[in-house]
């Protein structure tokens, strides 16, 4: 049960430190793919649990924090209401992701 949680937090740290020290040293393009890869991460946090032979609704509380998170980044670290988006775009794709795996077992 911990394993998929542990693999998902140690890789979503390894690559936000490399994100700001992509930053500090401006390496742009690396900055940016890393990004998106942290982008993708948050988004879809219960799929990527699911690929990881996790529960997806693990996912359920802590997308909340790390989209809210990521629309901060993404509003340049100031209180706009875009962070509210990322929020409910983040619980809707949660959502439909226990919806569509509800018939399916775990990845193979």
């Amino acid at each position: 049960m911990w394993k998929p949680i542990l693999v998902y937090t140690v890789t979503f740290v390894t690559l936000f430190i490399a994100h700001i020290v992509a930053a500090a040293n401006d390496f742009d393009l690396l900055f940016r793919i890393i990004a998106s890869i942290i982008t993708i991460q948050t988004m879809f946090a219960g799929l990527v649990l699911h690929f990881l032979n996790g529960d997806a609704r693990h996912a359920r509380y802590p997308v909340v924090a790390l989209s809210a998170g990521l629309g901060w980044a993404y509003a340049e670290m100031t209180l706009n209401w875009t962070i509210l988006l990322w929020v409910i775009g983040a619980i809707l794709l949660q959502y439909a992701t226990e919806k569509g795996l509800k018939y399916y077992g775990h990845a193979q």
